[in-house]
């Protein structure tokens, strides 16, 4: 139990029980019942049922701004793309309480990962990886790595649903003083890819735009950004 949340377990995936409904505003990152037990999990650090941890979900689910969340958390925390990780990793493990993996996509040499897992468990440090599809999910070729990966804590995220974008949408241009239009709303959220980077995106082009043109928002400078995207 963390935090008085009963953890679910169904399979080898770690979900929470959502208490609430309403939405949290943290750092640009606003949360919701498709992303909760992930935050949640970021949030309680260093109090995680397992020492590793991944996150999947689709590009644009928040994983990178999680892990940026957590990285501020922990002064010796070490924020890496996978594409860039290579054997000096292994050396900078000692100085690390946690290695995040952003955008493992099976980019890490086999043996390498292996290693970094070894050495982590050694250290008795933290690992989070962010990945597109669960790890549990990659057709590793290595045994010994596929018995490891199976150490992992899983928790899956997905895209901000409509009711979350509302509220995103709502407290980004409240803070602009901005005021629109239900109807303005829906018709941005039915023609922004459905992400919470692309959002904000949008949201700053379209208050930068107003301002420079000293016109209010309506549905011409909406489509005038939208076309410029």
């Amino acid at each position: 139990m963390i935090n008085g949340l009963s953890p679910i377990y169904k399979m080898d995936q770690l979900t929470f029980k959502f208490p609430f409904f309403k939405k949290f505003y943290e750092q640009d990152f606003f949360v919701s019942t498709n992303n909760f037990s992930a935050f949640k999990l970021i949030d309680n650090w260093p109090k995680w049922p397992g020492k590793w941890l991944n996150i999947y979900g689709e590009k644009g689910s928040g994983k990178t701004h999680l892990s940026k969340i957590l990285e501020k958390k922990i002064y010796k925390a070490k924020l890496i793309e996978a594409n860039k990780i290579n054997n000096s990793i292994i050396e900078d493990l000692n100085n690390l309480d946690c290695l995040i993996i952003d955008s493992f996509k099976n980019n890490i040499d086999e043996k390498l990962l292996y290693s970094i897992f070894n050495q982590s468990k050694q250290l008795d440090n933290f690992i989070l990886i962010n990945s597109k599809i669960s790890i549990k999910n990659v057709e590793f070729k290595l045994e010994d790595l596929k018995s490891r990966i199976n150490s992992f804590i899983f928790i899956g995220i997905e895209l901000p649903t409509d009711d979350l974008l509302k509220v995103v949408i709502s407290k980004m241009l409240s803070e602009k003083q901005i005021t629109i239009k239900p109807k303005l709303t829906e018709f941005i959220i039915n023609n922004v890819e459905r992400s919470y980077e692309k959002m904000f995106k949008f949201l700053k082009e379209l208050d930068e735009i107003s301002l420079s043109t000293g016109k209010s928002i309506n549905i011409n400078l909406i489509k005038k950004v939208l076309k410029n995207e």
